[in-house]
């Protein structure tokens, strides 16, 4: 058993590499979901994250809309294998080295940054990554517009559905395949801190100049006056499948997994979403059975109410 000043000291090493926000933290319950805790984290919940007494999620941003890392999470059959190769492809076209992790589903990539960074600056350089892969990138908002944002479940600790614990993974070469880097958590722990290594932001992407007006996803600038149909008229100049494929993956039938998962069974993803052009644009969620425009769709995307959304509409900043 591990002398409590050694545990703390390694809750103090594992929190520099795996936590950001220190406001507040969520706890896994037994059934996978998640309960928010409305105070500071500390070294002690780390360290009792570590011995599997709880499981720990860290929220990815801050106040500031800053973040230290970005998690690829996929969830679907073969994702640790389609993270692995984009691993690869990170390293070989960025320079960038990841993490690679096993999860209850599949896998998660973690990118670590190597000073707090715009969440903004963040999605704009790995989101077309995970579009193309058709996983989830983290953090998933740009900033905070209301609550702590998206969560991810520290690695490392006992999953409550499960029992188990998930390692870190490396190519064996001789054998080009996948294997644990160490048989238990602290060995695990031990080659993350000695593989870690943390990138910029590409210049290209970081000094990109962002105009206060600028929108940050392809939604055409269209003068709204207000009165009856505005929204619905605001909504039929917009590409809504292109427009919401950049927040979601789609396939070539505007199908996939539903953004909205608070209404879903936890860790469903399987792909019940669908977005329709033409002359009545809307999407439909087949497992909540509910459908929407694309005004709609910001709304609950952002957690906005119609009256915040429809002011944010009139001043050009929806995104």
């Amino acid at each position: 058993m591990m002398h409590p000043t050694e545990l703390t000291d390694l809750a103090a090493l594992y929190a520099s590499v795996f936590v950001h926000c220190w406001d507040s933290y969520a706890v896994q319950q037994s059934d996978g979901s998640y309960r928010r805790m409305h105070e500071p984290l500390s070294l002690q919940h780390l360290a009792a994250h570590l011995t599997g007494h709880i499981t720990l999620g860290t929220y990815l941003l801050t106040a500031d809309n800053t973040c230290r890392f970005a998690v690829f999470d996929d969830d679907q059959p073969g994702g640790l294998v389609r993270l692995a190769h984009l691993a690869a492809e990170l390293e070989h076209r960025e320079s960038v080295q990841t993490l690679l992790e096993m999860s209850r589903r599949a896998g998660h990539l973690w990118v670590h940054l190597a000073k707090p960074t715009p969440a903004d600056q963040v999605r704009a350089w790995l989101l077309p990554y995970a579009l193309q892969l058709g996983c989830e990138l983290y953090p998933k908002q740009d900033q905070l517009l209301s609550g702590p944002g998206s969560l991810i479940r520290l690695p490392l600790g006992i999953h409550r559905q499960t029992g188990r614990w998930y390692p870190f993974l490396s190519i064996d070469p001789a054998i080009s395949q996948l294997v644990p880097v160490g048989s238990t958590q602290q060995a695990c722990f031990q080659w993350v801190a000695q593989s870690l290594s943390r990138v910029d932001v590409p210049d290209h992407i970081r000094l990109q100049p962002v105009l206060p007006e600028q929108v940050k996803i392809p939604v055409e600038t269209v003068f709204v006056p207000p009165g009856h149909g505005a929204i619905r008229a605001w909504c039929q100049s917009q590409d809504i499948r292109q427009v919401i494929g950049h927040y979601v993956a789609l396939d070539h039938r505007g199908l996939g997994s539903c953004p909205f998962q608070g209404h879903h069974r936890r860790g469903d993803r399987r792909p019940s979403f669908q977005v329709f052009g033409g002359r009545d644009p809307h999407w439909y969620c087949y497992t909540w059975r509910r459908a929407g425009n694309l005004f709609d769709f910001f709304c609950e995307y952002y957690g906005l109410s119609v009256q915040e959304a429809w002011i944010r509409l009139q001043e050009g900043r929806l995104a």
